[in-house]
């Protein structure tokens, strides 16, 4: 079966951009739970969730390193001319998918970056 894209999550759009080197701890979680519950509530589910064996039922790792990634930080990315520069960016969350299998276990992460 084809895997299929989750999103984009309307409560993801437009959020004021936080800094998590300066927000506070309790920012930074509400921003990591507003990102879960709009998977929950988009169906999505962990990977094992379908064997009953979820390795992160919440996606703990996943959304913590992805709210990271919306702070700007600097990047190596291959340049045209075969060198590789260093480049900062960080993860537009409006913009995130998530792509699904047939368990609606998530597979991958899709985001556009600035």
């Amino acid at each position: 079966m084809p895997r299929r894209i989750r999103g984009p999550f309307p409560r993801l759009a437009n959020l004021p951009a936080i800094d998590v080197n300066t927000a506070s701890e309790l920012d930074v979680l509400e921003r990591c739970d507003l990102v879960n519950e709009c998977l929950a509530e988009a169906g999505c589910c962990c990977n094992g969730h379908h064997d009953g064996q979820q390795r992160d039922p919440y996606f703990g790792a996943d959304i913590s390193e992805i709210v990271s990634r919306c702070t700007p930080h600097e990047v190596e990315v291959h340049a045209a001319d075969g060198k590789f520069v260093t480049r900062t960016l960080h993860i537009e969350l409006g913009t995130l998918l998530a792509e699904v299998d047939q368990y609606d276990e998530v597979c991958a992460w899709i985001y556009e970056t600035r």
